[in-house]
């Protein structure tokens, strides 16, 4: 639709999404155990975003002394940052998922 897009680097790294859930969702994500370099990437993004707006602007990002930063979406109040981790479990879903909730 018209007004949303996913914009990305090259190497698919670090990603900005426009309206989706919340008016802007900046993304840093890799493969590896390189948890501080993915977050550098992104302070480093929400930086360049942020001045960009700035610029074009003149305006912040909003920010609320009592909630934080503000989003359309209120389960994101607060610092709206969330940080996931995929682990592949070679091996664990070979004998059947029964076995797998078993191990869980």
């Amino acid at each position: 639709p018209e007004g949303r897009g996913i914009f990305h680097n090259k190497e698919k790294s670090f990603l900005v999404w426009v309206n989706e859930e919340d008016q802007l969702r900046i993304i840093s994500m890799q493969k590896g155990g390189d948890v501080k370099g993915g977050f550098e990437r992104l302070a480093q993004g929400i930086k360049a975003v942020g001045d960009s707006v700035k610029e074009e602007c003149g305006q912040d990002f909003m920010l609320d002394e009592k909630y934080g930063y503000i989003h359309s979406c209120p389960t994101n109040l607060g610092t709206g940052m969330r940080a996931s981790v995929h682990i592949d479990l070679p091996g664990w879903t070979k004998e059947g998922v029964d076995k797998l909730k078993a191990r869980c």
